[in-house]
């Protein structure tokens, strides 16, 4: 038997030939199931279908666009032979896909979140989340868009930068060299002319900037903290990872505002790390406060990860 790293689709086409035990409740079953054989006729660089298990197993689950295990999924989904192994991993990898393109939108990625939700299309073009997805991206684009318009108007115009100011020619010298006819009444020493008064140009002096220390807020300290699940696919394939999020401390203690910073490996510990920090309370406070914690998903613990 030849081992790899993900079974998450092979556990789905062993369960529907019969070769995995039955569905059992709880998770003392699901981690009975951690560890997955791959059939060796299996031919893993041939049909989709292996294509994909080989590509899952490689953490390549929605890229490089053209070889992840999500495409060849829909490539083996078309077949005769695993059509309903291919249709029950893509109905479980859905949600990795969605949250991917959310993050995509996150990070203002038009392009990229594009192609995502047209995966998601190609895998139920049903799907609820396909109106939401079509209107994010449609904003993001409308927003990059006046964002470049204001920033090609308040960029001012060569011609005002480069071109200086034409200053005033300097007298003819033929006029300033003639001198003027003494009057007749004049005396013949006359008086030298006074020298012009000299221009004092005054400076406003730039008043010292007050500098304030800004006041040290304490962070709230956290009073009731949760366990996050344990992916399923990841524990069948026992796989260890962390997931980064950011969040907003409400003055009463509940946290709102939950996002995804990173996460490794991408999208098999976003929604269980996203969930398990809508559980949190923190120690109530006058004012909301921005954090972020680090989730932490360990074997052999079972289901069961930590968060720092």
């Amino acid at each position: 038997m030849k081992k790899i790293g993900m079974g998450l689709a092979l556990v789905v086409g062993l369960t529907a030939c019969g070769r995995a035990p039955g569905p059992a409740s709880g998770e003392a079953a699901a981690t009975a199931n951690t560890a997955t054989a791959l059939p060796d006729n299996i031919d893993e660089t041939g049909a989709p279908y292996a294509r994909a298990t080989r590509a899952l197993a490689e953490q390549r689950l929605i890229s490089p666009a053209g070889d992840n295990a999500i495409e060849h999924y829909l490539a083996a989904r078309e077949g005769a032979a695993e059509t309903t192994q291919a249709q029950t991993a893509l109905a479980e990898l859905q949600p990795y896909v969605l949250i991917a393109a959310e993050q995509a939108i996150g990070r203002g990625d038009a392009t990229e979140a594009e192609r995502l939700r047209m995966l998601i299309e190609r895998i139920d073009e049903r799907a609820p989340a396909l109106p939401r997805l079509h209107a994010g991206i449609a904003a993001l684009r409308r927003e990059q868009a006046a964002q470049a318009t204001i920033a090609a108007l308040e960029t001012p115009p060569p011609s005002v930068a480069v071109v200086p100011r034409p200053t005033a020619s300097p007298p003819s010298p033929t006029v300033a060299s003639e001198p003027a006819p003494p009057p007749a009444s004049a005396p013949s020493a006359a008086s030298p002319a006074p020298p012009p008064a000299p221009v004092v140009v005054e400076t406003a002096r730039p008043s010292p900037a007050i500098v304030r220390a800004a006041p040290l807020v304490r962070t709230p300290r956290l009073l009731q903290d949760a366990q996050p699940r344990y992916p399923l696919p990841a524990l069948r394939a026992r796989i260890e990872g962390q997931a980064d999020v950011a969040f907003t401390i409400q003055p009463d203690g509940s946290v709102r505002d939950v996002r995804l910073l990173s996460s490794s490996p991408a999208g098999l510990f976003d929604a269980s790390a996203l969930a398990v920090a809508q559980r949190w309370r923190f120690e109530p406070s006058d004012q909301a406060h921005a954090s972020q914690r680090t989730v932490r998903f360990r074997l052999p613990a079972g289901a069961e990860g930590g968060a720092d």
